[in-house]
């Protein structure tokens, strides 16, 4: 009877080492999902780092041009007005008249690309405010599955 008793507990205990293996590997997969989630949440989140570098430095370089082009506009612009103080340059005011329409122009076009690379700019940001979110929740998965 004693025999019986321990073979028994010894099947028990057999089930139950084989309950604790199968939990140990259904906890394994789940780490391992949630560690290839978080690597998959990095990757794109330095992807959309790197998109934002990209979009910044873009929006630096167009601000260059721009300043640049600005500068080079208000000196024509001086320049025209000089050209019109003088009776010699009457003929010239309505090409220099066209300079200026091409200055507006550019500063619309200038305007306009610097709220589409900001419009870019603050999408880049709401993506890597969604990818960090993502990122801390997976750990908090990660942690309370370890736990």
């Amino acid at each position: 009877a004693l025999q019986l008793t321990l073979d028994t507990k010894v099947t028990e205990l057999q089930i139950d080492l084989a309950v604790a293996i199968d939990d140990n590997a259904s906890l394994s997969k789940k780490m391992k999902d949630a560690s290839d989630d978080l690597e998959a949440k990095q990757t794109q989140m330095e992807s959309l780092e790197h998109d934002k570098s990209e979009a910044l430095a873009q929006l630096k370089l167009t601000q260059e041009k721009s300043n640049a082009n600005l500068k080079s506009f208000k000196l024509q612009e001086e320049t025209l007005i000089e050209k019109m103080k003088s009776d010699a340059a009457q003929q010239r005011v309505s090409q220099e008249c066209d300079v200026l329409k091409e200055v507006e122009a550019l500063k619309s076009e200038r305007d306009a690309l610097q709220l589409a690379l900001n419009t870019k700019v603050t999408e880049l940001k709401n993506d890597l405010a969604v990818a960090m979110d993502d990122n801390e929740t997976l750990m908090e998965k990660m942690k309370d599955a370890s736990d």
